[in-house]
């Protein structure tokens, strides 16, 4: 997991006060290279220009709304925000909830792809969200360099999917107000994001995360209580399934996820892990993983499509021969542009469960390659 560069050029855009006081935009894309402010920034004024994953049809500009750094949740460590596009379509919007990666403990909601853009190109309302990151230790070494100036506040897992889950809660509460259609929503995630959009998909309601492990405190529901956390569709970029798989020492990101070595935490890790969930009730998933992954073992992303085969639950698995994390790209913003440029090799294996007379034609649809066309389908699929 490489950290993203932290620095970048600051772009004016054309704002104005969203209905909750969020500051917004609107933009047309295609015809825009603007993009938020990135709050990983000392300033909060940096952006992500230049790290566009491509552009939309110019021929055919879809006006999209942006708010930025939407409250959420107000939390002991701080605010957890998101960031909303939502595209102006003839009918309902479903909404498409991003999770960053960055090993649970680096990163912001601001790694992303250009959700702008594919906010327009799929037809979906598309929200990145914060989540708190996991501690690190003064004494722990990382690989990498977590930067010290990220304001996302800290916690220790099940905070986390608490988050994702109030996120996609509070989405639903305020679906009327943003235009979009809150009975629709799935998530997509890519790396430790990947680990929270499967989970977030493989449990309906978080209070399903305590078991005998955790207290109902931990996974208490204060944000729209009322609104249901299911989602209808998961896209997983090489994610993380389980937990129990994974090397687990002490100065691991899976145990600074947990709060101690995997060793230790056992149950912790069972309760932490998607495939410990996966039933024949579990939603549809499209999984992307490659084979040179050096970071996640594509292991990871067989053992969950093994689980969801084993139940019927409708999948499909790209495997990218000669891509390893992030596809090799230096961060999230620009992942999608390896897909769309280099068209690698690829094995893609599908299941579905049929209905009565239904034939596997109609229920084993298109699957493009890799890429954009690939995800559009497979929320067409599944959110219409």
């Amino acid at each position: 997991m490489t950290a993203d560069h932290w620095n970048r050029t600051s772009v004016p855009r054309r704002k104005f006060l969203g209905a909750t006081g969020a500051i917004g935009s609107v933009v047309m894309a295609g015809c825009s290279n603007s993009n938020t402010s990135d709050e990983t920034n000392a300033n909060g004024n940096g952006d992500r220009s230049g790290d566009t994953d491509g552009s939309s049809d110019q021929d055919n500009p879809v006006e999209v709304t942006v708010y930025e750094d939407v409250t959420y949740a107000e939390r002991e460590a701080g605010e957890m925000k998101l960031d909303l596009y939502v595209p102006a379509t003839d009918g309902p919007t479903p909404l498409v909830v991003y999770v960053h990666g960055g090993g649970w403990v680096f990163e912001t909601r601001k790694n992303a792809p250009d959700l702008e853009r594919f906010a327009a190109e799929w037809g979906c309302a598309m929200a990145s969200v914060s989540y708190r990151l996991a501690e690190v230790p003064a004494d722990v070494d990382l690989p990498f360099d977590v930067d010290p100036e990220n304001p996302t506040p800290r916690g220790v897992f099940p905070d986390p999917i608490v988050d994702v889950k109030a996120a996609i809660r509070w989405l639903r509460a305020n679906a009327d107000e943003y235009g979009f259609d809150g009975e629709r929503v799935a998530t997509w995630g890519s790396s430790a994001g990947g680990h929270l959009a499967a989970l977030a998909g493989a449990v309906d309601d978080v209070t399903e995360i305590a078991g005998n492990v955790y207290p109902a405190a931990a996974v208490a529901k204060d944000v729209a209580p009322d609104e249901s956390g299911a989602v209808q569709a998961v896209v997983d970029w090489y994610g993380i399934h389980d937990l129990l798989e994974l090397p687990g020492g002490e100065a691991s990101l899976e145990s600074l996820l947990l709060g101690g070595p995997v060793s230790e935490n056992q149950d912790e890790a069972r309760r932490a892990s998607p495939v410990t969930y996966v039933t024949e009730d579990t939603p549809p998933f499209c999984i992307m993983h490659g084979r040179q992954d050096q970071v996640v073992s594509v292991e990871q992303s067989r053992l969950l499509f093994d689980a969801l085969q084993e139940v019927q639950v409708e999948a499909t698995f790209y495997e990218l021969h000669d891509l390893g994390h992030v596809w090799g790209a230096d961060s999230e913003r620009t992942a999608m542009n390896v897909l769309e440029t280099t068209q690698p090799a690829q094995s893609v294996t599908a299941t579905a469960h049929l209905e009565a007379g239904e034939s596997t034609k109609t229920a084993l649809a298109d699957h493009p390659p890799a890429g954009p066309d690939a995800i559009g389908t497979f929320l067409d699929r599944t959110l219409r």
